[in-house]
């Protein structure tokens, strides 16, 4: 299969099991939103799909590879972004240095995608919340991957930075990339999700073309977590 397949995946941390025997198969196109309450196991579940973490229990493959021996074809961004201390430009070429590869073009390419290009040469640092996790997307998005994962992205951002990155997550998805992104923004989902994987307590409980999922969800959950009573 091409995509994203998880047979049978479980995961525990001290004992505790987080995730219950999760499968799914899901091609390699459009944005899938991964949504739940607090605590579902909604970044763990983009954790182990990316493969920074690998399950107790089952398989997570990519185009039928563990996805653990090619992290290299996928992108992911935390909810908080990380800040090298250099300049903005730097923070966008470091991922080049490492795979040997220096691209000024493909550089201005991210600063501009980003909104960035008149702060290129500012300390990342100084970098307002916003505009720090466009600079965080724009150097996961700089080595070409095929997979971007993306947890809370736009969480406690105000609605122009939230604009701007759904922007960015749509021009990655319109050349022929696929998303991965978790959020409790109900409204976002709606906006950009193609496919909804509904997650609560650790189970995957629905997964479904969106525009079913808030039409028609299946399950008690699922329903109480639109009306927010879960």
């Amino acid at each position: 299969m091409t995509g994203l397949k998880l047979t049978d995946v479980s995961y525990s941390v001290d004992g505790t099991q987080l995730l219950h025997h999760i499968n799914f198969a899901q091609d390699n196109k459009g944005i899938n939103a991964i949504l739940g309450p607090n605590g579902a196991g909604k970044s763990l579940l983009l954790s182990l799909i990316h493969g920074v973490i690998r399950p107790d229990m089952g398989l997570v493959t990519w185009d039928g590879v563990a996805t653990h021996k090619n992290k290299h074809t996928r992108g992911f961004v935390f909810q908080t972004p990380i800040v090298l201390r250099r300049s903005v430009r730097a923070n966008l070429a470091y991922p080049l240095k490492i795979i040997g590869k220096n691209s000024s073009a493909a550089i201005d390419d991210m600063l501009e995608l980003s909104h960035l290009t008149a702060l290129a040469d500012q300390p990342a640092a100084s970098l307002s919340g916003g505009e720090a996790q466009r600079m965080a997307i724009a150097r996961a998005l700089i080595t070409r991957p095929t997979v971007l994962l993306l947890d809370e992205p736009c969480s406690n951002l105000d609605p122009a930075s939230t604009k701007l990155i759904e922007a960015m997550i749509r021009t990655f998805v319109a050349d022929s990339g696929s998303v991965y992104i978790s959020t409790h923004d109900l409204a976002q989902a709606k906006r950009l999700a193609d496919v909804v994987l509904f997650i609560e307590a650790g189970q995957l409980l629905e997964h479904k073309p969106a525009e079913d999922f808030f039409a028609t969800p299946a399950t008690p959950q699922a329903r109480a977590y639109l009306s927010g009573d879960l």
